[in-house]
């Protein structure tokens, strides 16, 4: 299998570990061992983000009473709740910003290239454009 140093932006391998995990049904045992390595690759190259992303439990519990809020149709308790709890939003706003900044960073990694031949036939457009870097020429 041939490998290749790919430069792309953490939002761009995210776009491949998609598509990799939305075709990883394909019965082509070739293509499933590059599914299969790049994903784990993929996988632990982003971990970091994936961390960095994880809403804090005072958010979760606050999304939680925010919904019962929602569903109970308290838009005034809603707001009220949101105003009492805004540094808390703040925090997670800032949060998917850092995480967002991060996603348009560049990076490099070694991954498997995948034979022209070998991808599956039923690729849409945006799928073959996010495995463009490793689709071998």
């Amino acid at each position: 299998m041939n490998k290749i140093y790919v430069t792309a932006t953490n939002r761009d391998f995210l776009n491949i570990f998609k598509t990799l995990t939305d075709t990883k049904n394909v019965k082509d045992t070739s293509y499933a061992k590059t599914v299969v390595e790049n994903s784990e690759a993929i996988m632990k190259h982003l971990a970091e983000l994936e961390e960095l992303s994880k809403p804090s439990k005072e958010f979760i519990e606050l999304a939680m009473k925010a919904k019962a809020l929602i569903d109970a149709g308290d838009e005034e308790g809603l707001k009220k709740y949101e105003e009492e709890n805004k540094d808390i939003v703040e925090e997670r706003k800032n949060q998917l910003d850092k995480v967002n900044s991060r996603l348009d960073e560049s990076s490099s990694m070694e991954l498997i290239l995948i034979e022209e031949t070998n991808l599956p036939s039923d690729l849409d457009a945006d799928q073959l454009a996010s495995l463009r870097p490793i689709i071998k020429k």
